[in-house]
C-alpha cells in the first residue's frame, strides 16, 4: 500500500506547493528511499522604502498674520529657530517680503536672527504682489525690488545662489500661458530657482482664528485649533506621499510650506514631532530640489494655491488619491 506525506511549508506569508511523496510498504519489496527535496531559497526581502524626506520653508518673513497678545515678532522667530534646532532641521528657507521691513524697520533684526541661526532667505516679491491685479510688468519689477535687501542681508562674499530661490505669492505662477512663461524666463535669466511646494495644508488660515481666540482668552478653543491643525497637517502629509507615489511611481523629496506667524511658532514643535513619528526625515531645500521631478514643467497656465503635485495631476491626469480639504469655513467662523 502507499502512504501520502503532504509537506506544508509557510515562509513569510506565502504557501509553498504541497509536495507529495510515496513509497511502497510491501513486505517483499524494498522501499524506495525517501528523497528530501532541496530547500527552496527564502523569498528575497523587499527593500525598505526610502525615508519620507521633507524640506521646511516659511513664507512671509519677517512677519505673517496677526500677533498673539504680548508676543513680539522677534519672539516668534526665536521660537521657530529654537524648535528647528531641537528637531535637527539642517536649514530652513524663509521667503521675504521686503515691504514688511520698510513698514517696520525694526523687523530687519528678525531676518538677521533667522540667518544667524543657520537658515536661509529667498525672494517672495517685495509686496506679496497679486499678478492678476497689478499686471506682468509691475510683477516683474516687484521681484527685482526685493533683491537689494536680500543681497545686503546675505552679506558680502555670499554666493547669490544662497538666496536666489523664488516662491510665488499665493502659489500663483501665471494668469495665462504668456504671463507664466514670461515670469519663468525672467527668473531663469536672473539665476533664480523656483522653490516649488508639494505639501501645503493651508497653515496660514489658522493664524487669524487663533489670534482672535487668544485675544478673547478662550483656551479651550485655542486647544481645539491646535488639534485640528495637527490633524490637517498629518492628513496632507499622507496625501502628498501617496499622491506622489502614484503620480511619479516612487517616493519623492517633498517641500513643506509654512508661514512665520505666532500660531506656527506655538504649534511647530508638535507638528515636527508628529511628522517624525510618521517617518519624516528633514532635509535642506537644496537637497529636495535635487530630486529630478522638479525639472518637470507641468505647464499649467493659470494657478492659484496649486501645489506642484496638483499641477502635475492637472497636466497628466493620472489616478490619484482624493484631495483632502482645508477647514476654511470653520476657521473663518471661530471666535467671532
Amino acid at each position: 500500500m502507499s502512504l501520502l506525506f503532504p509537506v506544508l511549508r509557510r515562509l513569510a506569508g506565502w504557501l509553498a506547493p504541497v509536495t507529495v511523496l510515496s513509497f511502497c510498504a510491501c513486505a517483499t519489496a524494498r522501499p524506495e528511499p525517501l528523497m528530501t527535496p532541496s530547500a527552496a531559497p527564502p523569498p528575497a526581502e523587499a527593500a525598505p522604502p526610502p525615508p519620507l524626506e521633507v524640506a521646511l520653508t516659511f513664507d512671509d518673513l519677517p512677519s505673517h498674520g496677526p500677533a498673539f497678545p504680548g508676543v513680539s515678532r522677534m519672539a516668534v522667530i526665536e521660537s521657530i529657530n529654537a524648535t528647528l534646532r531641537k528637531h535637527g532641521v539642517p536649514s530652513a528657507v524663509g521667503y521675504v517680503n521686503g515691504q514688511l521691513v520698510e513698514q517696520q524697520p525694526a523687523d530687519r533684526a528678525v531676518l538677521e536672527t533667522w540667518l544667524a541661526a543657520g537658515n536661509l532667505l529667498g525672494n517672495h516679491t517685495w509686496s506679496h504682489v497679486d499678478l492678476g491685479k497689478v499686471g506682468l510688468a509691475a510683477y516683474l519689477q516687484d521681484i527685482d525690488r526685493n533683491e537689494p535687501l536680500l543681497r545686503e542681508l546675505a552679506g558680502p562674499g555670499t554666493p547669490e545662489r544662497a538666496w536666489k530661490t523664488f516662491r510665488y505669492p499665493f502659489l500663483q505662477e501665471g494668469v495665462d500661458a504668456e504671463s507664466r512663461t514670461a515670469i519663468r524666463a525672467h527668473l531663469a535669466g536672473k539665476g533664480y530657482r523656483v522653490a516649488q511646494v508639494t505639501i501645503d495644508f493651508g497653515d496660514w488660515a489658522w493664524n487669524e482664528a487663533a489670534a482672535r481666540c487668544a485675544a478673547q482668552g478662550k483656551p479651550q478653543l485655542q486647544e481645539s485649533l491646535r488639534k485640528g491643525y495637527q490633524k490637517t497637517a498629518r492628513s496632507f502629509l499622507r496625501w502628498a506621499d501617496a499622491a506622489a507615489q502614484q503620480v511619479f511611481g516612487r517616493r519623492i523629496r517633498h517641500v513643506l510650506l509654512l508661514h512665520a506667524g505666532s500660531f506656527q511658532a506655538d504649534t511647530l514643535d508638535a507638528l515636527l514631532t508628529s511628522y517624525e513619528k510618521a517617518g519624516v526625515r528633514f532635509i535642506t531645500l537644496d537637497a529636495a530640489m535635487e530630486d529630478p521631478i522638479y525639472a518637470e514643467d507641468p505647464g499649467i497656465a493659470q494657478t492659484w494655491g496649486d501645489s506642484f503635485i496638483e499641477q502635475v495631476i492637472q497636466a497628466r491626469k493620472p489616478p490619484h488619491p482624493p484631495f483632502p480639504l482645508q477647514p476654511l469655513d470653520l476657521l473663518e467662523a471661530i471666535c467671532r
